[in-house]
Protein backbone atom coordinates (compact mmCIF):
# COMPACT_ATOMS: atom_id res chain seq x y z
CA UNK A 1 0.00 0.00 0.00
CA UNK A 2 2.80 1.87 1.01
CA UNK A 3 4.61 1.33 -2.02
CA UNK A 4 1.45 2.38 -4.06
CA UNK A 5 1.54 6.06 -2.78
CA UNK A 6 5.13 6.94 -3.82
CA UNK A 7 5.21 9.72 -6.59
CA UNK A 8 8.10 10.34 -8.49
CA UNK A 9 9.03 12.36 -10.89
CA UNK A 10 12.13 13.53 -12.88
CA UNK A 11 14.84 15.35 -12.24
CA UNK A 12 17.47 17.91 -14.46
CA UNK A 13 20.63 19.79 -13.50
CA UNK A 14 20.04 23.44 -13.35
CA UNK A 15 20.82 24.82 -16.81
CA UNK A 16 23.71 26.50 -17.36
CA UNK A 17 25.69 25.30 -14.38
CA UNK A 18 27.41 22.53 -13.44
CA UNK A 19 26.00 20.13 -16.01
CA UNK A 20 29.07 18.39 -16.90
CA UNK A 21 30.22 16.78 -14.18
CA UNK A 22 31.00 12.96 -12.91
CA UNK A 23 30.20 13.83 -9.44
CA UNK A 24 27.04 12.02 -8.17
CA UNK A 25 24.30 13.24 -5.85
CA UNK A 26 23.68 10.37 -2.66
CA UNK A 27 19.66 11.56 -3.03
CA UNK A 28 17.06 12.64 -6.10
CA UNK A 29 15.65 15.73 -5.28
CA UNK A 30 12.92 17.37 -7.09
CA UNK A 31 11.54 21.21 -8.23
CA UNK A 32 13.53 24.17 -8.85
CA UNK A 33 15.38 23.96 -4.82
CA UNK A 34 16.50 20.44 -5.62
CA UNK A 35 17.70 21.02 -9.10
CA UNK A 36 19.44 23.93 -8.46
CA UNK A 37 20.68 22.11 -5.05
CA UNK A 38 21.85 19.12 -6.92
CA UNK A 39 24.11 21.28 -9.26
CA UNK A 40 25.84 22.99 -6.37
CA UNK A 41 26.14 20.22 -4.68
CA UNK A 42 27.76 18.12 -7.68
CA UNK A 43 29.98 21.18 -8.98
CA UNK A 44 31.59 21.63 -5.27
CA UNK A 45 31.95 17.77 -4.66
CA UNK A 46 34.00 17.39 -8.33
CA UNK A 47 36.37 20.40 -6.73
CA UNK A 48 36.83 18.51 -3.25
CA UNK A 49 34.53 21.96 -1.90
CA UNK A 50 30.97 20.45 -0.45
CA UNK A 51 32.05 21.84 3.52
CA UNK A 52 33.71 25.09 1.77
CA UNK A 53 29.85 25.45 0.08
CA UNK A 54 28.06 24.27 2.94
CA UNK A 55 29.88 26.67 5.38
CA UNK A 56 29.49 29.21 3.09
CA UNK A 57 25.53 28.83 2.70
CA UNK A 58 25.63 28.45 6.78
CA UNK A 59 26.45 32.06 6.85
CA UNK A 60 24.61 33.08 3.73
CA UNK A 61 21.06 31.21 5.73
CA UNK A 62 22.31 33.51 8.75
CA UNK A 63 22.26 36.49 7.11
CA UNK A 64 18.74 35.63 5.97
CA UNK A 65 17.53 35.33 9.04
CA UNK A 66 19.28 38.34 10.97
CA UNK A 67 17.58 40.60 7.83
CA UNK A 68 14.36 39.34 6.70
CA UNK A 69 14.28 41.71 3.86
CA UNK A 70 17.02 40.61 2.49
CA UNK A 71 15.60 37.35 1.52
CA UNK A 72 12.70 39.81 -0.20
CA UNK A 73 15.20 42.05 -2.13
CA UNK A 74 16.42 38.66 -4.04
CA UNK A 75 12.80 37.37 -4.88
CA UNK A 76 11.84 41.40 -6.09
CA UNK A 77 10.92 41.84 -9.72
CA UNK A 78 11.65 45.48 -8.91
CA UNK A 79 15.73 45.50 -7.90
CA UNK A 80 17.19 45.48 -11.17
CA UNK A 81 20.42 43.58 -12.38
CA UNK A 82 23.10 46.01 -10.93
CA UNK A 83 21.43 46.20 -7.66
CA UNK A 84 20.96 42.17 -6.97
CA UNK A 85 25.11 42.10 -7.94
CA UNK A 86 25.66 44.02 -5.26
CA UNK A 87 23.57 42.21 -3.06
CA UNK A 88 25.56 38.91 -3.91
CA UNK A 89 28.98 40.70 -3.21
CA UNK A 90 27.49 41.86 0.29
CA UNK A 91 26.29 38.07 1.09
CA UNK A 92 28.97 36.14 3.76
CA UNK A 93 30.46 33.47 1.29
CA UNK A 94 34.67 32.81 0.52
CA UNK A 95 34.11 29.96 -1.86
CA UNK A 96 34.72 31.24 -6.00
CA UNK A 97 31.51 28.33 -6.86
CA UNK A 98 29.21 29.71 -4.27
CA UNK A 99 30.11 33.22 -5.62
CA UNK A 100 29.24 31.52 -9.33
CA UNK A 101 26.49 29.39 -8.02
CA UNK A 102 24.81 33.06 -6.89
CA UNK A 103 25.77 34.55 -10.42
CA UNK A 104 23.67 32.10 -12.05
CA UNK A 105 20.63 32.35 -10.09
CA UNK A 106 20.77 35.53 -10.93
CA UNK A 107 21.14 35.24 -14.31
CA UNK A 108 18.28 32.86 -14.39
CA UNK A 109 16.15 35.12 -12.20
CA UNK A 110 16.12 32.19 -9.69
CA UNK A 111 17.52 34.53 -6.76
CA UNK A 112 14.18 34.17 -4.78
CA UNK A 113 14.65 30.54 -4.04
CA UNK A 114 17.54 30.86 -2.33
CA UNK A 115 16.13 30.01 1.07
CA UNK A 116 15.05 26.47 -0.58
CA UNK A 117 17.91 25.74 -2.46
CA UNK A 118 20.03 25.97 0.44
CA UNK A 119 17.75 23.76 2.54
CA UNK A 120 17.77 21.47 -0.26
CA UNK A 121 21.64 21.58 -0.09
CA UNK A 122 21.38 20.79 3.10
CA UNK A 123 18.93 17.53 2.69
CA UNK A 124 21.98 16.57 0.04
CA UNK A 125 25.15 17.10 2.45
CA UNK A 126 22.85 14.77 5.21
CA UNK A 127 22.54 12.25 3.08
CA UNK A 128 26.57 12.57 1.61
CA UNK A 129 27.65 11.98 5.55
CA UNK A 130 24.75 8.83 5.62
CA UNK A 131 21.80 10.73 7.21
CA UNK A 132 18.10 10.75 5.88
CA UNK A 133 15.45 13.10 7.25
CA UNK A 134 12.21 11.37 7.17
CA UNK A 135 9.51 14.68 7.49
CA UNK A 136 5.83 13.19 8.78
CA UNK A 137 3.30 15.77 9.09
CA UNK A 138 0.12 14.92 11.29
CA UNK A 139 -2.71 16.88 12.02
CA UNK A 140 -1.79 16.35 15.82
CA UNK A 141 1.78 16.28 16.88
CA UNK A 142 3.12 12.40 17.18
CA UNK A 143 4.47 10.79 19.83
CA UNK A 144 8.05 9.02 20.45
CA UNK A 145 6.51 5.68 20.17
CA UNK A 146 4.48 6.49 16.63
CA UNK A 147 7.37 8.22 14.89
CA UNK A 148 9.74 5.45 15.75
CA UNK A 149 6.48 3.04 14.30
CA UNK A 150 7.21 5.00 11.01
CA UNK A 151 11.27 4.56 10.71
CA UNK A 152 10.66 0.75 11.65
CA UNK A 153 7.75 0.54 9.07
CA UNK A 154 10.36 2.22 6.65
CA UNK A 155 13.42 0.78 7.48
CA UNK A 156 12.25 -2.99 7.76
CA UNK A 157 10.54 -2.49 4.20
CA UNK A 158 13.20 -1.50 2.40
CA UNK A 159 12.09 1.66 1.46
CA UNK A 160 15.32 3.48 3.53
CA UNK A 161 18.44 2.19 3.04
CA UNK A 162 22.23 2.60 2.84
CA UNK A 163 21.78 5.33 5.54
CA UNK A 164 23.73 4.70 9.28
CA UNK A 165 21.40 7.31 10.22
CA UNK A 166 17.62 8.84 10.04
CA UNK A 167 16.41 11.51 11.69
CA UNK A 168 12.41 11.21 11.86
CA UNK A 169 10.96 14.91 12.32
CA UNK A 170 7.09 15.73 12.89
CA UNK A 171 5.41 18.64 11.66
CA UNK A 172 1.80 19.66 12.44
CA UNK A 173 -0.54 20.55 9.46
CA UNK A 174 -3.91 20.60 11.35
CA UNK A 175 -5.64 20.65 7.71
CA UNK A 176 -4.72 17.61 6.99
CA UNK A 177 -7.42 16.47 9.37
CA UNK A 178 -6.01 12.97 10.47
CA UNK A 179 -3.26 10.11 9.24
CA UNK A 180 -0.21 11.54 8.14
CA UNK A 181 2.28 12.42 4.94
CA UNK A 182 5.57 11.02 5.07
CA UNK A 183 8.59 12.44 2.70
CA UNK A 184 12.19 11.47 1.87
CA UNK A 185 14.47 12.35 -0.26
CA UNK A 186 12.40 11.49 -3.83
CA UNK A 187 9.10 10.17 -1.94
CA UNK A 188 5.89 11.40 -0.36
CA UNK A 189 3.80 8.83 1.24
CA UNK A 190 0.32 10.23 1.54
CA UNK A 191 -2.18 8.85 3.83
CA UNK A 192 -3.50 11.74 5.31
CA UNK A 193 -7.63 11.76 5.86
CA UNK A 194 -7.57 15.10 3.20
CA UNK A 195 -6.10 13.38 0.73
CA UNK A 196 -8.73 10.30 1.03
CA UNK A 197 -11.36 12.92 1.27
CA UNK A 198 -10.15 14.64 -1.78
CA UNK A 199 -10.11 11.40 -3.95
CA UNK A 200 -13.90 10.64 -2.43
CA UNK A 201 -15.01 14.31 -3.38
CA UNK A 202 -13.03 13.88 -7.18
CA UNK A 203 -14.73 10.52 -7.11
CA UNK A 204 -18.67 11.28 -6.64
CA UNK A 205 -17.83 14.73 -9.10
CA UNK A 206 -16.61 12.61 -11.88
CA UNK A 207 -19.96 10.65 -11.58
CA UNK A 208 -22.13 13.26 -11.06
CA UNK A 209 -20.59 14.70 -14.20
CA UNK A 210 -21.33 11.67 -16.35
Amino acid sequence: MLRQALRVGNVQLARGYATATSAKAPITLFGIDGKYATALFQAAASRNALTAVESDLASIEGQLARDARLGELFGSPLLNRAAKEKLIASLDKKSEITTNFFKTLLENNRMGETKAIIGAYKALMEAHRGIVSVVVTSAVRLGGKDLKQVKDNLTRGGLIKDFKEVNVVNKVNPSIVGGMVVEFGDYTIDMSVSSRLAKLDKLLTDSIAV
